[in-house]
């Protein structure tokens, strides 16, 4: 497709969807070769189709139209309404024409409908399990001259042509549907745009902290700095996080975007159109203008707290997101400094920083407008939001303390004093390795840098001269001294932040459920559905925990239909595929992430998969959780106060039986509460998590207290040392004695260290309605065997070699991983060890379904990982042992799905999609065997062979020639 034929995708496109969402987009359109045919004779047939009525122009006959001008004419096009089956006689439908026409779609199965009140035609899709988006196609601009783009649109959309003469892949329902899949297109490129939103951001805090220090306002931009954990970037990017969220939440009218209160003095898109129009008539003046942020901090509040004015009700979202406590200086506090709500007198004294209207009109231009249209975030997946979080980690403010530049593919910021320092060999190294130049490149700025020689200001221009990307785009990678800049970490530069697309995800979960559903028989109900627990150990943003919502959702709501339940559903809670959503996730799904910003992501994009306009975003506090999934006690363990215990020490025994009675029945009268949606249920949940989290309280103490130990010194002998010396101060706290107090609080000092150090997650005592003895078993029938656990474990856990997770990890985590992975092998990359933490949480019957390094089936890693969970009874039942990464990242993986139990009865393995008699922990077809071992006779009659330390001399396979 040509240029011009794309402008006129972008232009009709542009005219039609700006509100709605985008239904269609302009790749597919141009992949598809759907070219513009606008021409004079399509404005007067439509002319012909049309009539007076009430002063206005309307359709005289929509039977009439879709036969003549769209060209239904040939009998069986289109059906009579009398042909169609009888309606179901469940209740009136009190809703908006297009809300009912949503709910019959979705109830049909059926993803198109047309609505048309004579003046507009609207197409809505709604795709089962995804979110509706609309076009609609209004007569008034149809019939004027600039509207003949969008007639010509209609016409080669909706014609009969289309319909029955295209291709599957070309029809209405192909294009609408590749549009939907290929949302991905514009992740990376909309992650670039909010990494831009963030630096704008930053740069606007800088100049707002000068002119507040200026006036008398205490200095809030310092404290920030120096502030631990990057205080001040998560602060700034907690800002852009929940900017993206609510044009979200608004685009999916998840907000009261209806009310003109909101739209008028809260809404992002209203703000982002005024002060659009502002930057029009005056952009001299916007960074002498404030108010935008005042009124970004009025919405994030009335987000966390709840407000009411008028008919306008937002309840409360509550959420660490929107905490305004969480980080002071966004509202010109320091730290520590507690946000004013009641008194109104403190409000008022509430000195926020003064970030100019111009910097906030910059940020949501960045996350409104892509690629010169208004973004549809209906149209992107939640999983896309997530992502846009996790393009964002890893980096760090820095305050430049001599000018610099930002160089090479990592974007690293090279300050000039550093550069002028270094030896021309530390400094060829510093290009290569840490700002990612390739020898050209490097070579290149070696030779300027040496030109520059010790003139800071020369090295300065020739890092300049040298910044990544085009001429033109170059000051905005050149800074001062003094500035602040987002420096990528070393664990970001070597690893990236690779998206993971829906593809990906839910073929991962898909093949990890269909065992599971299967044990539950094929007509499991949904009470056996939703006795299931998934979880994923390193969740991230949680894509394979919405991937997990949304398949169990539809075996749901499959499971009503079987029934006959389905109308009745609908009827109570309108969309069945949603209300199935928030029940799963409320009691099916599980998820731990030692990043504490990933855990509230991961809650925000499961109360955004379903779409509930009243449940504050904390609804699964209880079953997202912050941790190291690594790092934690068993029952055992704890009991016996030992990661490697040999026996039960009957103090903590009793302690921990004690607080998981009363645990247990806290969290399973949680779960029962899934149905209650109301503000009294809300707050009802609130306070049985709470409960819950109290009486463990105790135990989670002793645990950290016990792990601490472990990490406290390097030697097992040490090790066990520390360890009984807190095992008796834990004993004497427990037994209330003299002395108790004072071994309390000295219990408290270590347990403050180890957290500070580790983030211990101890699944057994956290999670007790899954772990505990009595749970019923859903894979055998609902019994009670004492050996239920989790029943499915998916996700991407991190990978890492030796070297990495020695640099990211506290001094012990190696040995603590072969502690608990016995038989393992220091060598091994880190996905292995969550193989086997997976195998440690799933019952007697279960399976796994892990995206795993594409080394998992070599080496170390496969005998760490693999190889022990075959050879201790678990089947590999599919694999993908190569798979390039569906998306731009450079990556390898492989895809291992393993089974055990019940559920590896009737599977047959499938080995890169073909079937396989087995398949063996090198990921090959065949059965398990033993490892080759060397031969001692032999000993001289072999040698190593070549090292090959480069890939210089290492033959293309494709280069060599014919035989």
């Amino acid at each position: 497709m040509n240029d011009r034929q794309r402008r006129f995708h972008e232009e009709w496109l542009g005219l039609v969807q700006p509100i709605h969402g985008l239904v269609l987009s302009v790749p597919v359109l141009a992949d598809a070769q759907i070219a513009p045919d606008v021409r004079a004779e399509l404005s007067s047939a439509l002319e012909a189709e049309l009539c007076d009525r009430h002063g206005a122009r309307v359709f005289s006959s929509l039977q009439g139209f879709f036969q003549r001008f769209l060209g239904y004419g040939v009998p069986g096009m289109l059906v009579p309404r009398a042909e169609l089956p009888a309606e179901d006689a469940s209740g009136p439908w009190r809703y908006p024409p297009t809300a009912k026409l949503e709910r019959l779609l979705r109830h049909t199965g059926v993803s198109i409908g047309l609505l048309c009140n004579g003046e507009e035609l609207r197409l809505v899709y709604a795709p089962p399990g995804e979110t509706t988006g609309h076009l609609t196609f209004r007569l008034k601009e149809l019939r004027e001259p600039s509207g003949r783009p969008i007639l010509a649109a209609l016409d080669l959309l909706l014609s009969a042509r289309r319909a029955h003469s295209a291709s599957a892949e070309h029809t209405l329902e192909g294009l609408l549907a590749e549009s939907r899949r290929r949302q991905a297109d514009v992740t990376d490129a909309l992650a670039k745009q909010v990494f831009e939103a963030v630096e704008l951001l930053v740069a606007g805090f800088e100049a707002a902290a000068q002119r507040d220090a200026a006036g008398d306002q205490l200095d809030w931009l310092r404290p920030a700095l120096e502030q631990e954990h990057d205080h001040f970037y998560q602060g700034v990017l907690s800002v852009v996080l929940r900017l993206v969220f609510l044009l979200y939440a608004e685009d999916n009218s998840l907000l009261p975007v209806e009310h003109p209160t909101y739209a008028e003095h809260l809404g992002l898109f209203g703000l982002y159109a005024r002060l659009s129009e502002d930057a029009g008539a005056h952009p001299e003046s916007m960074h002498h203008r404030f108010g935008a942020y005042g009124q970004l901090l009025s919405l994030f509040r009335a987000v966390y707290y709840g407000a009411r004015h008028g008919s306008l009700h937002l309840p409360p979202r509550k959420g660490r997101l929107f905490d305004p406590n969480a980080y002071p200086f966004l509202e010109g506090g320091q730290p520590g400094w507690t946000a004013a709500v009641a008194d109104a007198s403190a409000r008022s004294a509430a000195r926020p920083p003064s970030l100019d209207d111009g910097t906030v009109h910059r940020v949501l231009h960045r996350l409104v407008v892509f690629q010169g249209q208004r973004l549809s975030y209906r149209a992107l997946d939640v999983e896309q939001i997530g992502s846009v979080y996790e393009s964002l980690m890893g980096y760090q403010a820095l305050r430049l303390e001599s000018p610099a530049a930002r160089i090479g593919p990592y974007g690293v910021w090279l300050e000039a004093a550093r550069a002028a320092s270094l030896s021309a060999t530390d400094r060829a190294k510093l290009l290569k390795e840490e700002c990612g130049l390739n020898p050209g490149p490097a070579q290149a700025l070696e030779r300027a840098l040496k030109e520059a020689g010790k003139d800071l200001t020369a090295v300065h221009e020739a890092l300049a001269a040298h910044a990544q990307g085009p001429k033109a785009d170059r000051a905005r990678h050149k800074a001062d001294a003094g500035r602040v800049v987002l420096q990528p970490s070393e664990a970001r530069r070597r690893t990236g932040s690779p998206y993971t697309p829906r593809s990906l995800t839910e073929k991962v979960v898909r093949r990890t459920l269909e065992p599971l559903l299967a044990c539950l028989g094929p007509e499991r109900t949904p009470e056996q559905i939703l006795q299931l627990k998934i979880c994923d150990p390193a969740m991230g943003s949680g894509a394979f925990l919405v991937a997990t919502c949304r398949e169990l959702a539809n075996e749901i709501v499959a499971a009503w239909t079987r029934s006959g339940e389905l109308a009745h559903v609908v009827e109570l809670y309108g969309d069945a595929h949603l209300h199935a959503r928030r029940l799963v996730a409320e009691t099916c799904l599980y998820g731990v992430d030692k990043n504490p910003a990933a855990v509230e992501l991961a809650k925000l994009s499961l109360w955004l998969v379903t779409m509930d306009r009243e449940r504050p975003f904390s609804f699964v506090d209880h079953a997202l959780r912050h941790g190291d999934s690594l790092v934690g006690l068993d029952f055992k363990q704890i009991a016996a106060f030992h990661w490697a215990p040999e026996r039960q020490v009957e103090t903590f025994e009793a302690l921990l039986q004690d607080a998981l009675d009363q645990a247990v029945e806290l969290r399973q009268e949680l779960q029962r509460q899934a149905d209650h949606d109301d503000a009294a249920g809300q707050a009802e949940k609130r306070r049985l998590f709470e409960f819950s989290q109290q009486a463990i309280d105790k135990v989670r103490v002793v645990a950290d207290l016990c792990v601490g130990a472990f990490f406290a010194k390097d030697k097992d002998a040490a090790r066990e040392r520390v360890r009984e010396r807190r095992k008796d101060l834990a004993e004497l706290w427990l037994s209330g004695g003299k002395g108790a107090e004072a071994a309390h609080q000295e219990i408290l000092a270590l347990v403050d260290a180890a957290r500070e150090q580790l983030a211990p997650f101890h699944w057994w005592i956290e999670l007790p309605e899954v772990f505990f003895l009595e749970r019923p078993d859903p894979l055998q029938g609902g019994v009670v065997n004492g050996a239920a656990l989790m029943e499915g474990v998916v996700g991407n856990p991190p990978f890492g070699g030796k070297n990495t997770i020695g640099e990211s990890t506290p001094a012990g985590f190696l040995d603590w991983l072969k502690v608990c992975s016995p038989g393992a092998h220091g060598n091994s990359d880190l996905s292995a060890h969550f193989f086997r933490r997976a195998a440690t949480l799933l019952g007697e019957h279960g399976a796994m379904g892990l995206v795993a390094t594409n080394t998992i089936a070599q080496g170390d890693t496969r005998a760490t990982g693999l190889q022990a969970l075959v050879n201790s009874g678990w089947q590999l039942y599919d694999a993908t042992p190569t798979l390039p990464w569906p998306g731009a990242a450079a990556v390898t993986v492989s895809l291992v799905h393993l089974a055990r139990g019940r559920v590896r009865e009737g599977l047959v393995p499938a080995l890169d999609g073909h079937s396989v008699p087995s398949i063996n922990s090198r990921l090959k077809a065949g059965e398990e065997r033993a490892d080759a071992v060397p031969l001692a006779p032999h000993a001289s009659a072999a040698f190593i062979g070549s090292y090959v330390l480069g890939m210089g001399f290492t033959p293309d396979p494709t280069s060599a020639p014919p035989w």
